[in-house]
C-alpha cells in the first residue's frame, strides 16, 4: 500500500505546542491565571488533551530538551531558579495514555538523531503507531544542548553542525530500512492451527552499514498505520531547510512577519521540487503567540503583562540554552561575537550587530513566537490574513502562561470565527495523523518521499 496526498482546498492546519514542565518560553508560569503545578500528572496532559480536542487541534506537539543552560562552569543558579529548560520529563511516555482519552486528537513528539539508536528509536514510534492508531508524529531534532548532551550521555565531545545533519540523514534512512522494509503487509498470517503467526518468507532482514551506524537484523514490530511516523522537522538554517525539504512533511518555522514567513515557504517549497516532490506533500506551519480578549485593548494589556513577566536573568538563560552563550557574562554594551557549534540559526539572527544588552531586550518581545494579540475578530483576520500572504498551511500555537485554559479561551472565542469561514477541517473519524493532514485512502508515506525506496517488495 502507498500514500496519495490528493490536491484539496487549504483549510488550516493547528498544533498546540508544550513542553513536559512547568515552564515554556514565556517564563510567565509564575502568573496566578495559569497553574502549570501539575505538569508531571497524567491527569493534567489528559486535562490539555480533551481542550484541545473539543477545539478542533489537528495535534498536541511536544518539545524536548534533553539538555539545560550550562556554560563552562555548569549550570547557573538562575536556569534551575526560573525553570528554563529543566525540569524536563519524556514525554513519549505519555502518549499512550492520552490516546486513550481522546479519539481524534494526533500526538507530535521531538526526539534527537544525536541522542538516541535507530533501532530502539524506530521500535518505541512503531509501537505508539499501533497505540494509538496511527495518530503519531516524530519532530525530528539533531541536536539539543551539545555540552550538556555531552556529558549527560557521554557523546565524546562536540559534533560540528553539519556533521550533524550526516548523521540525522543516515539516522533517517535507517529507520526507513526498519519501518518501510522488513514486515511486507500480509507477512502476519495468526494461523493458530498450523503455528504460524506469520510467513518467514515475506520478513526480511534490513543491512544498514554507514559512518555512524550499523544496524543488522528483521524489525521486530510489525508494521502498524502509517509504518513511518508522520515526520516533522523545525531546521532554520541553510543545512536545515534542505534536511527539511528532503524529509519533513510537515515543517514547523518561526517566521516573525509576514514577509520572512513568505520568503521561508517559498524557499522551502523550491528545495522540495529540487527532491522530487510536490508542494502539497509538505505542510508548512508558523509558531505564533496569541493573546485574545474581548477587546483589542483587554488583550493589549494582557500581552504587556506577559511581556514583562521574565526577568533578564531568565531571559539570559534561555539564550544559553538554544546557543550556549551566557549573556549575562558578556558586555551589555558590546555586540555579540561569539560562536558556538549548536544554535546556529539563533545567533545568526544577531550577524548586524546589535548590542547584548540589545539582544536581551528584544527577547522579551520574541519569546513564545510571532505575536498576535487583540479581540476574536482580529485574531482571526490576522491568522487568515497571514495564510492568504504568505501560503502557509497553519500555525503552531505556543503557551503563554501555560496550562489548557488559555487554549480552552482560544476555542470558545476563535475557533468558531475560523470556523465559519470554512478554514477548519471538519472533525470527522479518527485517523492517522498523516491521513488527517493529507487525506488519501491511507496513512502511509508517499511514492515521493525519501523513504519509499526503502518499501519491503519495491
Amino acid at each position: 500500500m502507498t500514500g496519495t496526498h490528493p490536491t484539496a482546498p487549504k483549510t488550516m492546519v493547528l498544533g498546540a505546542s508544550q513542553l513536559m514542565s512547568v515552564n515554556f518560553y514565556s517564563s510567565a508560569w509564575t502568573d496566578p491565571r495559569n497553574d502549570t503545578r501539575g505538569y508531571a500528572t497524567l491527569a493534567y496532559w489528559q486535562e490539555m488533551a480533551r481542550v484541545l480536542e473539543a477545539a478542533n487541534f489537528d495535534f498536541l506537539f511536544f518539545a524536548d530538551v534533553i539538555g539545560y543552560p550550562s556554560d563552562e562552569e555548569g549550570v547557573p543558579a538562575a536556569a534551575i531558579r526560573e525553570a528554563v529548560q529543566t525540569p524536563a520529563h519524556d514525554p513519549l511516555t505519555i502518549v499512550s495514555g492520552l490516546a486513550a482519552t481522546v479519539d481524534r486528537l494526533n500526538f507530535v513528539v521531538t526526539a534527537s538523531t544525536t541522542a538516541e539508536r535507530p533501532f530502539m528509536h524506530a521500535r518505541r514510534y512503531a509501537t505508539l503507531d499501533h497505540l494509538t492508531g496511527g495518530r503519531i508524529g516524530w519532530n525530528i531534532v539533531n541536536s539539543d544542548n551539545q555540552t550538556a548532551l555531552v556529558k549527560l550521555l557521554g557523546l565524546g565531545g562536540i559534533t560540528e553542525h553539519d556533521t550533524r545533519y550526516d548523521r540525522a540523514d543516515e539516522f533517517l534512512d535507517a529507520t526507513s530500512a526498519l519501518w518501510e522494509g522488513s514486515w511486507e503487509d500480509d507477512a502476519v498470517v495468526f494461523d493458530q492451527a498450523g503455528h504460524t503467526f506469520a510467513d518467514p518468507d515475506k520478513v526480511h532482514p534490513i543491512s544498514h552499514h554507514g559512518t555512524f551506524f550499523d544496524v543488522e537484523g528483521i524489525f521486530t514490530v510489525v508494521p502498524g498505520p502509517q509504518r513511518t511516523p508522520t515526520l516533522f522537522q523545525a531546521g532554520a538554517s541553510s543545512r536545515g531547510r534542505e534536511f527539511a525539504a528532503r524529509t519533513a512533511e510537515c515543517v514547523y518555522i518561526q517566521a516573525d512577519s509576514i514577509e520572512s514567513a513568505r520568503t521561508s515557504v517559498a524557499d522551502i517549497r523550491e528545495r522540495a521540487a529540487k527532491h522530487g516532490r510536490e508542494a502539497a506533500d509538505i505542510k508548512i506551519l508558523n509558531g505564533i503567540s496569541v493573546v485574545v480578549a474581548d477587546t483589542d485593548e483587554e488583550a493589549a494589556a494582557i500581552r504587556a503583562e506577559l511581556v514583562a513577566a521574565p526577568t533578564t536573568e531568565a531571559l539570559a538563560m534561555h539564550f544559553l540554552g538554544w546557543t550556549g552563550i551566557n549573556l549575562l557574562k558578556l558586555d551589555p554594551s558590546k555586540p555579540l561575537s561569539q560562536r558556538t557549534e549548536f544554535g546556529h540559526s539563533t545567533v545568526e539572527r544577531y550577524d548586524d550587530g546589535p548590542t547584548v544588552g540589545e539582544i536581551l531586550d528584544g527577547l522579551r518581545n520574541s519569546l513564545g513566537g510571532l505575536s498576535i494579540t487583540g479581540s476574536p475578530t482580529t485574531v482571526a483576520d490576522a491568522m487568515a490574513g497571514m495564510m492568504e500572504q504568505t501560503d502557509l498551511d497553519g500555525f503552531l500555537i505556543e503557551p503563554n502562561f501555560g496550562g489548557p485554559e488559555e487554549y480552552r479561551v482560544f476555542a470558545e472565542k476563535v475557533v468558531p470565527l475560523l470556523a465559519a469561514r470554512g478554514l477548519l477541517k471538519e472533525p470527522g473519524e479518527p485517523m492517522p495523523l498523516r491521513q488527517r493532514l493529507f487525506g488519501g485512502a491511507d496513512g502511509r508515506i508517499n511514492d515521493r518521499h525519501r523513504a519509499a525506496p526503502f518499501r519491503v517488495g519495491r
